[in-house]
């Protein structure tokens, strides 16, 4: 059965926005130098570690996320996913540096 080209493009126009929708639904990275470690415990939750450093403390949040490939099929390719957010705070609590890394 041909399908007639207007329903065709439609449904690759729906397709294309729903792509669209999810790529601009994707919050971006908070700016959390200047603010205060209280907020991203706050935001993140308690750290995983916090190791001192030169100009004070460097708190770290990290998380694994394993996905299932191919839809979840038995014996399917599985993916882990590393997010590690580390921030550099001063001995007064403010944060000084901030880097994020998402594998």
């Amino acid at each position: 059965m041909k399908l007639p080209r207007a329903t065709v493009l439609l449904a690759a126009c729906v397709v294309l926005v729903g792509w669209l929708a999810a790529c601009a639904s994707t919050p971006p990275e908070t700016r959390w130098e200047g603010r205060r470690v209280e907020d991203a415990i706050a935001a993140y939750g308690p750290p995983t570690r916090v190791a001192p450093s030169n100009t004070g403390k460097t708190y770290v949040w990290e998380s694994r996320h394993t996905m299932q490939g191919m839809g979840g099929f038995p014996g399917a390719t599985r993916e882990t996913r590393v997010t590690r957010r580390m921030m550099t705070v001063n001995s007064s609590g403010v944060i000084t540096s901030y880097n994020f890394v998402g594998q």
